[in-house]
């Protein structure tokens, strides 16, 4: 049996034709559709050449094959689509028992229509919202084409005979489905050991201590819709208020724009861009150097970084976008783009180390709830439907 997964991320191409992810896709997360199909096709992009110094994951392995599409990031691309890019699409779909569309996407979008055109069976994995990625965006043909690409998402989720959401209720609001569904967050887990649990205290009792909490942000630079810039202005209103705390930011893309905002703030002393780490080990080790998790976003389905900062026993701070507010309390979390009252949620962190520890110990417990047996349970089951219905159409065809 053989499945096509369909989403708009970008790969990268090693020296020898290995391919490497950002951190969504390593090679791992290929096992949970491999349990139940024999071959995988992944329709994606090309990311290009592997980043020079990008310490990146491995995505290729066995019985995972990968074609890539031409970008449909513009305006016209949307509009006026060549036919050759549809051909392709269906002569993958035409290839395979079932489709697994990751939304919002447009390559996942174009595998729908192919998916329902072929009489292909499909799922769709929501792991955000349409609307908040394009408004969000900061360009005006972005923000026109919002309204568009949400109704468009909505549609291909609605009548999906399997869907598969990352939040417990945000999204299933906002993109409801009639289809079976399941609730099953994107999230890997590395598992918390005694050694983990010590270097937390430690870090706890340093405070206690007095020691200033490092604070961090898990985010891409290639874009404001993480809320960077929401975390500098509020770092900036600290500093200006006497408090000065480290910032230190891991992720991909462009550092200057960013430190030229810092510099602009007066803030640059306290910023660390720190690059990329592999998923995984790497970093899980980031983020034990770490006290308070900042997620600022202006878009999201359910925080990966916020989860994974979460389950290290980091104190975290986030946005109420997304999913955000089912992991965070109301008293640490902001409107997006609130500079001021993000500061505020910072400071009383920051200078409070019983509120700290309080926290950890509370966001450590609520990530249990994402533990790596818990999930594959809910998408194993999920996947294993999905494999009965391509069984079934195969047999009646």
């Amino acid at each position: 049996m053989r499945l096509l997964v369909a989403h708009d991320h970008r790969f990268h191409h090693g020296p020898k034709g290995e391919l490497y992810t950002r951190g969504s896709f390593p090679a791992a997360v290929w096992n949970r559709y491999l349990d139940h199909f024999d071959e995988v096709t992944v329709v994606a992009r090309d990311g290009g050449p592997l980043p020079p110094g990008a310490s990146l994951s491995r995505s290729d392995r066995d019985h995972v094959s990968f074609e890539f599409l031409p970008s449909l990031a513009s305006l016209g691309q949307l509009l006026f689509r060549s036919p050759d890019l549809e051909k392709r699409m269906r002569s993958a779909v035409e290839g395979v028992d079932a489709v697994v569309a990751r939304l919002p996407s447009e390559i996942g979008l174009l595998a729908v229509r192919h998916a329902r055109a072929l009489g292909k069976p499909y799922a769709v994995e929501v792991v955000g919202c349409a609307w908040d990625g394009y408004w969000n965006n900061g360009a005006l043909a972005a923000r026109l084409y919002a309204p568009v690409v949400f109704m468009r998402t909505r549609s291909a989720i609605a009548s999906a005979p399997f869907a598969l959401y990352v939040t417990s209720s945000w999204l299933q609001q906002r993109y409801p489905s009639s289809g079976e569904q399941v609730s099953a967050s994107n999230v890997a887990l590395m598992p918390l050991t005694g050694d983990d649990l010590k270097r937390r205290e430690a870090r706890l009792a340093a405070l206690a201590g007095g020691q200033a909490p490092v604070i961090g942000t898990i985010a891409s630079l290639h874009t404001q819709s993480k809320g960077i810039q929401t975390a500098l202005g509020a770092l900036a209103d600290l500093h200006r208020g006497g408090l000065d705390l480290t910032y230190r930011v891991l992720g991909p893309g462009p550092i200057e724009p960013w430190r030229d905002l810092a510099a602009r703030l007066g803030v640059s002393h306290l910023v660390q861009f720190d690059g990329t780490r592999e998923a995984g080990e790497e970093v899980s080790r980031w983020l034990d150097q770490i006290d308070i998790h900042l997620q600022p976003s202006f878009q999201e389905g359910l925080p990966r970084a916020t989860i994974e900062a979460m389950s290290r026993g980091v104190a975290c701070i986030g946005s109420t976008c997304g999913g955000l507010p089912e992991l965070l309390p109301p008293e640490r979390l902001h409107k997006p783009g609130d500079v001021a009252t993000l500061g505020r949620h910072l400071r009383a962190l920051a200078t409070n180390p019983a509120a700290i520890a309080e926290a950890s110990r509370r966001d450590r417990e609520v990530a249990g709830h994402h533990s790596p047996g818990a999930l594959q349970a809910r998408r194993s089951d999920f996947y294993a439907k999905l494999h009965e219905r391509a069984l079934a159409a195969r047999r009646a065809g």
